[in-house]
């Protein structure tokens, strides 16, 4: 399954995001000097803490597994608007 893009470069500080598998992530900033990836998110629904993301909200830049990543997912309706608009490809 193709996911949808998103831009964490929009993101403020605070704002809540879902990942591909279901898990809440808040939005922290962008990350410093030599900080893996470029954005920080922390966990929500557990204790896994904080991780980091690429721009466009993948959890590696390579070598990626759909299966177990907590990839960032675009909100449900902004999702129902891409495809309305024929932008987001879900094939």
């Amino acid at each position: 399954m193709k996911r949808g893009v998103v831009d964490l470069r929009k993101c403020r500080k605070g704002d809540i995001l879902t990942s591909a598998l279901g898990a809440k992530l808040r939005y922290l900033r962008p990350t410093y000097g030599f900080e893996y990836l470029e954005h920080v998110v922390e966990y929500l629904d557990d204790s896994r803490g904080t991780g980091t993301r690429t721009h466009d909200g993948y959890v590696f830049n390579n070598n990626r597994n759909p299966k177990t990543d907590h990839d960032i997912v675009p909100p449900i309706q902004r999702i129902r608007e891409l495809k309305l608009s024929g932008l987001l490809d879900t094939k």
